[in-house]
Formats: structure tokens, sequence, C-alpha cells
């Protein structure tokens, strides 16, 4: 089990693990174009936005600078056509949040921006060296990128993803000088940077813990119990493995949609995608 004191935090190291997760997503089922990637000088949205906006979200220097550099999976606004990185949730696009909060049509505040991305927990520590990956809902995933330690917390994954991952996670004490409620929130699963999106997020689309449904939707595998859901998950994972899934060279993430799709408007109607995912 690593020790805190062996991780470190990299901005080129983050940039690498976020590109290559999503970059995994699009191999099995994302559309290329779903993923946006920045201008070498950094997103202008944020290294050319109102320096006073930016110093309201309470974000370090390295926080914006990581931001201003990182790619993402493009938000429009658009239920159709944006795309879940994990079962029933967006990632933040934090180049399209920035310009929202710039944009004063948009009535977006800052302390929106970190409730949504942060939770409701976390957000109210108001750590400047944090920043949330998820653009969520009250009830979705909240993970937290810690800049200052090179970790992100998950807060309450499930527990077959804590077990399967248990020997990687990073336990510490924070300082004696942190707040309860923060120290509190450090108890949750923690893991570095790379790990976590190479192998926690990756290892539960390789499993067919996660399985897509289309180009925008992810379901999770794990919960109820009904027969037409527990067979409609069995159906989906044997068409992924028949696709040669998740053998790179085998795979036909086109063909394994198209075959998704058919099987479930024939067999299980009331699980198909509502979207119409319409061309960029």
């Amino acid at each position: 089990m690593p020790e805190l004191e062996d991780i470190t935090y990299s901005r080129d190291a983050t940039i690498a693990a976020v590109t290559d997760y999503y970059q995994f997503l699009t191999r099995m089922y994302m559309k290329d174009s779903h993923i946006i990637y920045p201008p070498a000088e950094g997103w202008p949205s944020i290294v050319n936005a109102d320096p006073e906006t930016l110093r309201a979200l309470g974000k370090s220097d390295e926080v914006i600078a990581l931001l201003a550099h990182l790619p993402y999976i493009r938000r429009t606004g658009n239920w159709d056509r944006d795309a879940e990185a994990i079962p029933y949730c967006y990632f933040a696009d934090w180049q399209y949040l920035i310009a929202r909060l710039c944009d004063p049509t948009w009535h977006t505040t800052a302390e929106h921006l970190r409730l949504f991305t942060e939770g409701c927990d976390f957000d109210n520590l108001s750590s400047p060296h944090v920043v949330g990956l998820t653009d969520a809902g009250r009830d979705d995933p909240v993970m937290i990128l810690d800049t200052e330690r090179g970790i992100v917390h998950w807060e309450e994954p499930d527990w077959k993803i804590r077990i399967e991952h248990f020997q990687e996670q990073i336990y510490y004490d924070p300082p004696e000088d942190t707040p309860q409620a923060e120290a509190d929130w450090r108890c949750e699963p923690a893991w570095s940077v790379p790990y976590f999106f190479g192998h926690v997020l990756q290892s539960q689309f390789t499993s067919l813990y996660w399985i897509p449904i289309s180009q925008q939707s992810v379901r999770p595998t794990a919960g109820s119990k009904l027969p037409e859901d527990v067979d409609m998950v069995h159906r989906v994972r044997e068409i992924y493995r028949q696709s040669g899934w998740p053998d790179d060279e085998g795979y036909d993430k086109d063909e394994c949609l198209e075959a998704v799709r058919n099987a479930l408007a024939e067999e299980y109607p009331d699980h198909t995608c509502g979207r119409k995912g319409s061309d960029d």
C-alpha cells in the first residue's frame, strides 16, 4: 500500500493521465470529437479570463494552470450530444464552465461552480489546491483532485471498487491544524492521479462493470436485481465480448455499439438510450 510521502504531484503527469483516460473512452464508445484539446498556450476562456473572476473561485495558481491545459469531454448543454464519462455522470469541462462564469448573461457564480463540481461537503471547505472532476447533480459522484498531494479522493465509491483497488489506496493523517470537517472528508478513498485514471476508472470498463449503451450513455451493472435488468446486463456484456472487447486489436467500436443499440431496441426497449447523438 503506497505511502503519501511516496506520491508526488506533476502537472504533466496529470494531463497525461486524463488524456489517456479520455482516449481510452473513445476507443470503447465515445466519438473522437467528444474530446477537445487545448492550444499550446492554454484554453483562451481560462488564460484570458478576468483575474478577479478567477480569484472568486478561490483556487491556487497551479489549479488554474492545470485547468487551462487539460483536455476535456466537450459539454454543450445539449443532452442529446453530451457524453458521460462514468455511469450517469459528466466530467467537468472547465474551459466551458469558466467561460460561463465570465459571461454575465449566464448568471453563474463561483459558488455555484464549486458546489456542482466539489459537492456540498467539500465545497464548504474552500480548499484552494483542489478541484472537482465531475460536473454533477446532488446525488452524483464527487471526485476531488488534490494538486498539493497528487491524489484523487472519491467520495463513497461502491464497495466492489474499494475492495478491488484497496492495495493501492492511500491513507494518511491530515496535519493537526486541519479542520475536522476536512479531516473527516479525507478519510474517503484516495489514489494517486495516474492510478486513479489508469486503473480505478478504466478497469470498470475493461471488466464491463460499467457498460456503455451508446456513444453518450453509460450504465452500471450493479444495483437492480429485477430479472429484466439482470438479463439486459448479461446480453450487453455478451455483445461487447463477442465484438472483441477489451482487445484493442480485435474490437470494432461501431459494430459493437450498433449491435447493442439493436439488441436493446428489440429485446429491452425500456433500456434504450433516448439520445439522438447528432454529429458535431
